[in-house]
């Protein structure tokens, strides 16, 4: 610490920002190691497995059915690196739709999934030279691919093009491709309530182009952030700093899982460290506005989700009140999900690394209700998602990964498996699924209101094209 800082008593703000960027880099550091020791692992567990025509990954659910693979490494849940060394020990004949979606696959690993189906995969086609140096030299090359989306992934799909398309050396694709649900919680909650609003904006609705690259929630909540910052002259400074997507993503996402103000707050102060722009420019007590703005605006671009999540809270508290000691309710897919939390019994421990911390030593037969109403409508929507794909993927027999709402496939099956989730995501809607879970949860009473739907058609689904993108 600078002798300066030293002689501030230990509240000044100047020592405490001190400590917290100095704390930020000691953390960044760790991350950087553990990132190097992961990548070691992983190549060492690749080459072991490398010659064998095929192995198999060990999968669980948990007890809303959502699946999590258990792998130690070539973890295909796993970072950009780990997954780029797992193919399908079965691949394709790429047909004249495979072709395309791997075109896809590699402009939106190059680019990201911003930009229209169109324009990816013209950038495959527009970039053949490119693509087949990379595949054929990637570490001279590598400035020309390692700021990619998904370096390593792209890395991956740029050899399979080169050796399947290109060279035609190599006759079945075996690499998978993936698409990934437009912000899973807030697609559920708007299909649900028919909302046409965050339907639009979850890509469930069609645009009247279909040229247009896919809407962005993200990007439509820094706008009207903007707007509500420009509005007022104490916060209008604050509007320049409310463009870039990573500010947007993490309020809009972890609200609908129940995350907190805090965490909130500090998942924007990670994203303006990022960016270069804290605690220089934006200091602490602007991220306090900042969180507050984006808040607000969230529950702008989404009020009928945002709705939705407060009337599952006063479902719950309900339910306990009429002696409800856990919660459970059933999903159209037939599965029973039942929701019990308990009181832990913990005890403090100083650690060298960490400082103090609690650490869990078994449970008392005493439930909690604190966590029980945090934890359901996080718990509840998780519960769909898990659905979704478990209604969607019955009786498939072609290779599969899923990744929570993700999942992956060979490009000659890209169609058909969007088209499963689509028709999945209309019949775990249809009817009036929250007044169902209010009948699961039997708090319904004179005093109770259910919510409503709006007008919007749920059928308009099936033509969704950027649903899962």
């Amino acid at each position: 610490m600078p002798e300066h800082l030293k002689a501030l008593d230990k509240k000044h703000p100047d020592r405490v920002a001190w400590r917290k960027r100095q704390a930020y880099l000691h953390d960044q550091e760790q991350e950087h190691i553990e990132k190097t020791r992961s990548a070691q692992a992983v190549l060492v567990s690749a080459r072991k497995n490398e010659t064998r025509p095929r192995f198999w990954l060990s999968w669980s659910c948990d007890f809303r059915g959502r699946i999590y693979s258990q792998q130690s490494w070539l973890d295909p849940q796993s970072r950009d690196f780990e997954r780029s060394v797992l193919r399908f020990a079965d691949g394709c004949r790429l047909d004249e739709q495979g072709k395309e979606w791997a075109a896809r696959a590699v402009g939106a690993a190059f680019g990201g999934t911003k930009q229209s189906y169109a324009s990816r995969s013209q950038w495959t086609y527009d970039n053949a030279e490119l693509i087949a140096a990379i595949a054929s030299d990637p570490i001279r090359h590598s400035s020309q691919w390692e700021n990619a989306d998904k370096p390593w992934q792209f890395l991956q799909m740029a050899m399979e093009w080169n050796a399947v398309v290109l060279q035609q050396t190599k006759p079945l694709w075996q690499v998978p491709v993936s698409v990934d649900s437009t912000a899973s919680g807030l697609q559920l909650l708007s299909a649900m309530r028919r909302d046409p609003v965050g339907m639009k904006w979850t890509n469930l609705i069609p645009s009247e182009d279909p040229d247009q690259p896919p809407r962005d929630a993200y990007l439509e909540v820094l706008r009207v952030a903007r707007e509500i910052a420009e509005a007022d002259p104490k916060t209008s400074s604050l509007a320049a700093h409310l463009k870039d997507r990573s500010l947007g993503k993490p309020v809009l996402m972890i609200a609908i899982y129940g995350g907190s103000y805090r965490t909130n707050r500090g998942d924007i102060v990670d994203a303006l460290r990022k960016l270069g722009s804290y605690p220089d420019t934006v200091s602490w007590e602007d991220t306090k506005v900042m969180t507050d703005i984006l808040q607000k605006a969230s529950k702008q671009v989404f009020p009928a989700a945002f709705e939705t999540l407060d009337w599952l809270k006063k479902l719950c508290t309900l339910a306990i009140e009429n002696s409800a000691t856990s919660l459970s309710w059933e999903t159209p897919c037939g599965d029973l999900i039942h929701q019990a939390e308990y009181e832990v019994d913990s005890i403090e421990v100083d650690t060298y690394g960490h400082g103090r911390m609690r650490i869990a030593v078994g449970s008392v037969n005493k439930p909690n209700e604190k966590r029980l109403k945090s934890g359901f409508a996080p718990n509840f929507v998780h519960s769909y998602d898990a659905c979704l794909l478990k209604t969607a993927f019955q009786q498939w027999n072609k290779p599969l990964v899923t990744i929570h709402d993700c999942i992956a496939v060979l490009p000659n099956d890209m169609y058909a498996a969007q088209e499963r989730i689509r028709r999945a995501m209309v019949h775990i809607c249809q009817g009036e699924p929250l007044a169902r879970l209010a009948e699961d949860l039997s708090a319904i009473n004179k005093d109770f209101i259910t919510l409503g739907q709006s007008g919007a058609e749920l059928s308009q689904v099936l033509n969704s094209e950027y649903m899962f993108n």
